[in-house]
């Protein structure tokens, strides 16, 4: 079964100021394969480091992201959960995007 859904991903726009940047989001709805990648030494094969859950987009074409969200009925894009995308790759006709909801797993955090 291929579980195509409707995804959200942000772009962010730093423009520098005299005494501070101000960030600018814009959004873009996309269709993409998504799946769970989940697993401790699957993880750390593919990133180097352990999150409590992480996803991977496959999307059609070239895209570049700074954040991804799940849609929700009835929430504007900008109040969407963004989450961190924690790696990017591009191949010849699609781009997978590697995106975590949690911070990163610690020794210190395991008990």
């Amino acid at each position: 079964m291929v579980r195509m859904i409707p995804i959200v991903i942000g772009h962010k726009q730093v423009t520098q100021g005299v005494l501070d940047d101000t960030e600018t989001w814009t959004y873009e709805v996309v269709r993409a394969h998504v799946t769970e990648v989940n697993g401790a030494q699957v993880q750390t094969n593919l990133f180097g480091k352990q999150f409590n859950m992480t996803w991977v987009a496959r999307i059609h074409g070239n895209v570049k992201a700074d954040s991804v969200s799940f849609m929700q009925n009835g929430v504007p894009d900008d109040k969407l959960e963004k989450m961190k995308v924690i790696q990017v790759r591009k191949h010849a006709t699609r781009t997978d995007i590697y995106f975590s909801s949690d911070m990163e797993v610690n020794a210190n955090g395991l008990e």
